[in-house]
């Protein structure tokens, strides 16, 4: 008899280039992708099928002034296991700079906000 293996979550970082017509490299693109897979070579197979599905290029109509735009798949950045049951995941977002001032000593009350679900 055949033994399958289970199935297991893996975590994947994807990065894309923004390409210009004239310009080349504007900005990068990156996103996080949770799923399942049976190894981790699968799991790679499907990273890339992501990765793939993802490009595109903005072809603008005759006689406007504009480039093409390519969107162009670059790379599988991470690979990560994250088991048959997890509890949870983190993905991490970026960060950005502050817009506002907040002193040093200032104390934060994660606590004293409840989030509003997201519909």
């Amino acid at each position: 008899m055949k033994e399958v293996n289970p199935r297991q979550w893996f975590q994947a970082r994807l990065r894309w280039a923004v390409m210009e017509e004239g310009r080349g490299l504007t900005q990068w693109r990156e996103e996080e992708h949770i799923f399942l897979s049976t190894s981790r070579e699968t799991a790679f197979q499907e990273a890339l099928r992501l990765g793939y599905a993802e490009e595109y290029s903005l072809i603008p109509q005759p006689g406007d002034d504009l480039p093409v735009v390519d969107i162009r798949f670059v790379e599988v950045v991470y690979l990560e296991e994250q088991g048959a049951v997890p509890s949870a995941f983190k993905v991490y977002i970026g960060e950005k700079k502050a817009l506002e001032r907040i002193d040093f000593d200032h104390v934060f009350d994660p606590e004293g906000r409840v989030p509003q679900p997201i519909f």
